[in-house]
């Protein structure tokens, strides 16, 4: 069965097994080849977060796209990365060619669903850019002051988050692992994220 998706006016047509592997094969990227990303991919993935469901249909967010230079180098420097393993950080040669900075409007009256609002956009953007090819991590161990300042937001917002976008110079790999959380470097560099089953999450009908 094919199934129609619709983003920022165009249609695409994938089968339920295709849109499952997307899911499924998305990993957070941290290597990233210096290829310029296509503008429009990227608007696409705002426009497909603003598109996301929003408790009380408030939507607080709003979003800065950056792909210049100059200030993608600066922004580089206020970003945390692999938090068990500190010395995969991507490297000058290897940073991000686009940013997706996620700012909610501090008028927001439900902090909590807002929290849920960030999730499920942050979500839509980087499956949009699974889709287009484009590897994505979601960050927020961040420098929100300085990137604050960098991007010169206004007082009235805060940043949350930062999704950082780039063609993949790394393939990291999902494993079965019910008992580690912590993701890890074969010999060759390549990186094991611990998933837990399917079978230790689902429970049909009732929990037991």
């Amino acid at each position: 069965m094919s199934i129609l998706l619709i983003c920022f006016g165009e249609r695409y047509h994938m089968t339920s097994s295709q849109i499952e592997e997307l899911f499924i094969m998305r990993r957070s990227i941290r290597r990233f080849q210096q290829i310029p990303l296509p503008i429009e991919d990227l608007r696409k993935c705002i426009n497909c977060a603003r598109m996301a469901p929003s408790g009380k249909n408030l939507q607080p967010l709003e979003y800065i796209l950056v792909t210049e230079k100059n200030i993608r180098e600066q922004l580089f420097q206020y970003l945390h990365w692999a938090g068990y393993l500190p010395s995969f950080n991507p490297s000058i040669k290897e940073q991000p060619m686009g940013y997706i900075i996620v700012l909610v409007d501090k008028k927001s009256s439900d902090v909590i669903l807002t929290a849920y609002d960030v999730g499920i956009a942050l979500a839509h953007i980087v499956l949009y850019a699974e889709f287009k090819n484009i590897g994505s991590c979601i960050l927020k161990n961040i420098d929100v002051q300085r990137i604050q300042e960098l991007l010169q937001v206004p007082d009235s917002f805060v940043v949350d988050s930062v999704v950082a976008l780039g063609y993949k110079d790394e393939n990291p790999v999902p494993e079965n692992d019910y008992k580690n959380k912590k993701y890890w470097l074969d010999e060759v560099q390549i990186m094991h994220v611990p998933k837990r089953p399917l079978s230790s999450v689902l429970h049909e009908q009732t929990f037991s």
